[in-house]
């Protein structure tokens, strides 16, 4: 599945988008800790369809994932 990079993510990954093959949240995060330098240590979080999950969940394979740094609102 394409995964779609923002910010400081997506400089340290030198892209923003990349393919991933995960079935769940969950295995997800796990790939892209391999992936992407340096994510292990950093705040993120991961949107599936538009909506931020914290929660293991399955993948059918259509969802849009976003993979977002923390951000700061006013």
């Amino acid at each position: 599945m394409q995964v779609l990079l923002f910010g400081m993510i997506a400089e340290k990954a030198g892209a923003d988008r990349i393919q991933v093959d995960a079935s769940s949240l969950d295995q997800l995060r796990t790939r892209l800790v391999e992936r992407v330098e340096g994510l292990a240590t950093m705040s993120y979080a991961i949107a599936v369809d538009r909506r931020v999950v914290q929660q293991d969940m399955p993948f059918t394979g259509t969802e849009e994932i976003a993979v977002l740094p923390p951000f700061a609102g006013g």
